[in-house]
C-alpha cells in the first residue's frame, strides 16, 4: 500500500486528484516555459514581470483587433461596397500611409505629460473609428459609402500611428535592455498564434454565409471588444515616465532637414524608397486580384494564410542568431532576394494554379518576414542616434507612408496602360495584374545588384564568403 501524502501546510492528507493536478500544472508550465521563453529562466526572474505579462496580453488583444478588422478583411468589406480597383489598391496598406502624420510625432509626443493616459485615449479614438467603418453603409446608400469609410479609417490609423511610436517609447523604458530582445521574440509567439488562428476562424464564418456585410459587422464588433481588453492592458502597466524635450529645442525645420543631415540614415532611407515605391506600386492590388478576380474563398485565403504566422515561430530564432553573426546588411540582402522570388510567385498565380501557388508564396512570406522586419530594426537604430529619436522616426515612418501613398497611384496607371492593350497580349490571364507583378520582380532584382556591386566596391562582402562556407561545412559533415 502507498503511504498516505500530507499537505505541508495544513498537515491534513491530500487526495490523489489533488496530486494529479499539481503535477500536471507543473508539466504545463514546464511546457509553457519551453514554448513560448524556450527555457530562458531570465525571462521569468527579471524584476518587471508583472509589466511584461500585460505587454503581452496587450498585444495578444491588439493582434486580435487587427487580424479581425485588418488585412484581408477590410479589403473584403471594401470590395462588398463595390469599391472601385484605383481606391482598392491603397485599402492593404491604409495603415503605412497614415503614418505620414507622424512626421511631427518630435513636436507632439516628446511635449506629452500622461504617457499612459496618452496612449489609452489615442487606442479608444483610433480602434472605434476603424471599427465605426462597418456601420456607414447602414445610413448611406452604398455608392457612396466606401469614400465616406476610407477617410474614416484612414482617421483611425493616424491616431494609431501616434500610438504607435508612444508605446514603443514606454516598451523600451520597461523592459529591461539585458532581455528586451529574448522578451520580444517570445511576444511575438504570442502574437503569431493569434494571427494564424483568428483569421482561419473568421474566413470560415464568412464563406458560411451568404450576406457577408452582416458577418463583417459581427467580425467588427468583436474586435471592438478586444480593443477594450487592450485598453485595460494598458491601464495596468507601470509607467516610469520620460525624458521630455524642452520647449523649443526641436524647430518645425529639424524634423526634415536633421535626419537629411545625417549621411548614414539617408543611404538607408534612399534604398528603401526605391524598394517600397517598387513593391507597392505593383503589389497593392494583390488582394482585389485574389478575391475579386481569382474568386478565392476566404477560408482558402485564411487557411493558406497560417502557414506565414506558424513557420514564422520556426524561422524568427534562426533570422535572430543570424542578425547577431551576419549583421543587419546582409540579412536585407538575403531577404530582398526573398522578395524576387515572392513577386515571380505572384507572377505565376492564376485561375488554375492558386490552389499550390499560394502555399508556396506564404511559406516564402514566413522567411521574408522575421529577416526584413529584423534586417531594418536593426539596421535603422544602428545608424539613428539616441538624442531626438523620435525626430527619425517621424522622418522613417512619414517617408515610408508617403511612398506607400504615391506608389498605388503610379501602378494603378500603370495596370490601367497594361489593360488597355491587353488585346496584344494573346494566352496570359489577367495581364493587367501579372505584367505589374513581373515588374516588381525585375526592379527588386535590379536594387539587389546595384547593392551588391555596392557592397563589392565597400569590400563588404565577407559576410555572403563566410554564410556560403558555414553551408559548404555544414554540407561536408552530413557527407
Amino acid at each position: 500500500m502507498c503511504s498516505k501524502v500530507y499537505d505541508t501546510g495544513t498537515g491534513k492528507p491530500v487526495r490523489d486528484g489533488y496530486i494529479v493536478m499539481k503535477k500536471a500544472k507543473r508539466a504545463f508550465g514546464k511546457l509553457f516555459l519551453m514554448l513560448f521563453y524556450r527555457n530562458d529562466m531570465q525571462l521569468v526572474t527579471t524584476p518587471g514581470k508583472p509589466d511584461r505579462d500585460w505587454f503581452i496580453k496587450q498585444a495578444i488583444f491588439g493582434t486580435a483587433f487587427g487580424a479581425l478588422v485588418g488585412g484581408v478583411f477590410l479589403s473584403g468589406l471594401f470590395i462588398e461596397m463595390n469599391t472601385p480597383d484605383y481606391l482598392m489598391g491603397y485599402i492593404p496598406f491604409i495603415a503605412s500611409i497614415a503614418g505620414i502624420s507622424v512626421i511631427f510625432a518630435g513636436l507632439i509626443i516628446e511635449r506629452v505629460k500622461n504617457r499612459k493616459k496618452f496612449i489609452v485615449i489615442l487606442n479608444i479614438l483610433s480602434k472605434s473609428l476603424i471599427v465605426s467603418a462597418v456601420w456607414i453603409p447602414m445610413f448611406v446608400p452604398w455608392n457612396i459609402a466606401p469614400f465616406i469609410m476610407l477617410p474614416v479609417v484612414f482617421s483611425g490609423y493616424m491616431l494609431n500611428s501616434f500610438m504607435g511610436i508612444t508605446i514603443n517609447s514606454w516598451f523600451v523604458d520597461v523592459i529591461d535592455s539585458r532581455i528586451r530582445g529574448r522578451f520580444m521574440s517570445a511576444k511575438q509567439i504570442f502574437t503569431l498564434i493569434i494571427s494564424a488562428l483568428f483569421p482561419v476562424i473568421a474566413g470560415k464564418f464568412l464563406d458560411s454565409y451568404m450576406n457577408k456585410y452582416i458577418v463583417f459587422c459581427v467580425l467588427f464588433s468583436i474586435a471592438w471588444l478586444f480593443m477594450w481588453f487592450e485598453t485595460y492592458s494598458f491601464t495596468k502597466i507601470n509607467d516610469p515616465g520620460f525624458k521630455r524635450l524642452k520647449k523649443g529645442s526641436v524647430k518645425l525645420k529639424d524634423l526634415i532637414m536633421k535626419p537629411i543631415r545625417n549621411k548614414e540614415f539617408m543611404k538607408l532611407m534612399g534604398m528603401l524608397a526605391f524598394f517600397y515605391f517598387a513593391w507597392y506600386m505593383t503589389m497593392s492590388f494583390a488582394s482585389v486580384y485574389q478575391i475579386r478576380y481569382l474568386k478565392m474563398p476566404y477560408t482558402f485565403i485564411t487557411a493558406t494564410g497560417m502557414i506565414n504566422p506558424v513557420m514564422q515561430m520556426v524561422w524568427y530564432p534562426m533570422w535572430g542568431k543570424l542578425t547577431d553573426k551576419y549583421g543587419p546588411q546582409f540579412i536585407i540582402r538575403v531577404a530582398l532576394w526573398l522578395y524576387v522570388i515572392h513577386a515571380v510567385l505572384w507572377f505565376c498565380m492564376t485561375s488554375g494554379s492558386y490552389w499550390f501557388v499560394r502555399p508556396l508564396l506564404m511559406l516564402n512570406a514566413s522567411l521574408i518576414g522575421p529577416a526584413f522586419m529584423l534586417g531594418i530594426f536593426n539596421a535603422k537604430y544602428s545608424v539613428i542616434p539616441q538624442e531626438g529619436r523620435s525626430v527619425y522616426d517621424g522622418f522613417f515612418t512619414a517617408s515610408i507612408g508617403a511612398i506607400v501613398l504615391i506608389a498605388p497611384t503610379v501602378g494603378n496607371l500603370l495596370k490601367n496602360f497594361i489593360d488597355n492593350n491587353s488585346y496584344r497580349i494573346i494566352g496570359m490571364e489577367f495581364p493587367q495584374f501579372r505584367l505589374m507583378f513581373a515588374l516588381a520582380a525585375v526592379l527588386v532584382l535590379v536594387l539587389n545588384i546595384f547593392n551588391l556591386i555596392k557592397a563589392k566596391k565597400e569590400n563588404n562582402l565577407k559576410n555572403e564568403r563566410m554564410f556560403i562556407n558555414s553551408i559548404f561545412k555544414k554540407k561536408r559533415r552530413g557527407w
